[in-house]
């Protein structure tokens, strides 16, 4: 009895840390904290580089600064070994805390999902919503890149700089990159190669 009292404190205790260092929101005062929309160049032609048992086609260079509305990590589905986290990620209104706590997040089955508290009043169209916020699927370039995503948490403002890709594997798997932030629905996230994460 005594052991298992023990083990659930440890239990307990690591939970505890891991909410506070990796899943607690940050508050952020009203106001736009992203003002501008993403960057992204073209590559033509697209480099391809192996990495990770696969082939990358790199689309475009892209460089992000957001505010992280949600962030979700993987570890069992089919692109686990490749994009680990998931980022819901948010600039220009959807930047600021007036407009995002109006806003109701959900991550799942590698999708963002938001619902105003009340449409009524939510100041924003679905339009402009959906032009003001991304869902990337964050391939880290390398550990260190892995565990900074991994470490950070709603609230905070964010920069990635690296790629947006298409992957190809083994077996016919296929896996690409949105290239507008204008889309919805399947094939609407970015696939993003991450080489470097600034928490600003």
């Amino acid at each position: 009895m005594h052991w298992s009292l023990v083990l659930m404190l440890v239990a307990a205790l690591f939970g505890a840390w891991n909410w506070w260092s990796r899943e607690r929101h940050e508050r952020v005062p009203p106001g736009v904290v992203a003002p501008a929309a993403p960057v992204q160049e073209a590559l033509d032609p697209p480099p391809v580089f192996p990495a990770k048992d696969h082939q990358f086609v790199a689309r475009a260079r892209y460089d992000i600064t957001a505010r992280v509305l949600r962030k979700e990590i993987y570890r069992i589905d089919g692109g686990a070994n490749l994009a680990p986290v998931d980022l819901g990620l948010g600039w220009g209104a959807m930047s600021d805390s007036r407009v995002v706590e109006q806003l109701e997040f959900s991550q799942m089955g590698r999708f963002l999902y938001w619902r105003p508290k009340d449409w009524t009043t939510f100041p924003l169209t679905p339009r402009q919503t959906i032009a003001q916020a991304a869902q990337v699927h964050a391939v880290p370039a390398d550990d260190g890149i892995d565990g900074a995503l991994r470490k950070l948490r709603p609230g905070q403002l964010v920069r990635l700089t690296g790629y947006l890709v298409d992957v190809r594997g083994p077996g016919g798997f296929r896996w690409s990159t949105s290239l507008t932030r204008e889309d919805t629905g399947d094939g609407a996230c970015e696939l993003m190669w991450v080489e470097r994460v600034d928490v600003l």
